[in-house]
């Protein structure tokens, strides 16, 4: 049976192996793939997790407080967003709430430039 994927899901992946400073490893990270895609392809497109919280949370980082199935309070880092095969998913771990992914949704216009004003720059 297949697994149904959604966006705003958190899951349990597989990053490695990893090159050079690409973030890797076991971790958590959030769908951000539309539906469609995660159904119709065999990839999601994904921002990754860290639990190592930074000294100082830069404006493309979105903080996430413990969620069941999350142990700690974790960052997502639109900055590594990647598109990955759905084999490298382990587990659901559960879904942020609709504001924090909002909140990503805006750290990743501002990590890739997408503002309104940016366009014609």
């Amino acid at each position: 049976m297949a697994r149904i994927i959604k966006r705003g899901e958190i899951w349990l992946i597989n990053l490695e192996p990893g090159f050079g400073k690409e973030i890797h490893k076991k971790r958590s990270a959030l769908i951000i793939s539309k539906n469609f895609i995660n159904h119709q392809t065999n990839h999601v497109i994904i921002v990754p997790a860290s639990s190592q919280m930074p000294a100082i949370l830069g404006i493309e980082m979105v903080l996430i407080d413990k969620i069941k199935g999350l142990d700690k309070k974790s960052v997502l880092l639109p900055v590594f967003i990647k598109s990955i095969d759905q084999e490298r998913l382990i587990k659901k771990i559960g879904v942020i709430p609709k504001i924090k992914l909002q909140e990503v949704e805006e750290a990743i216009k501002i990590v890739l430039d997408l503002k309104k004003e940016t366009y014609l720059n």
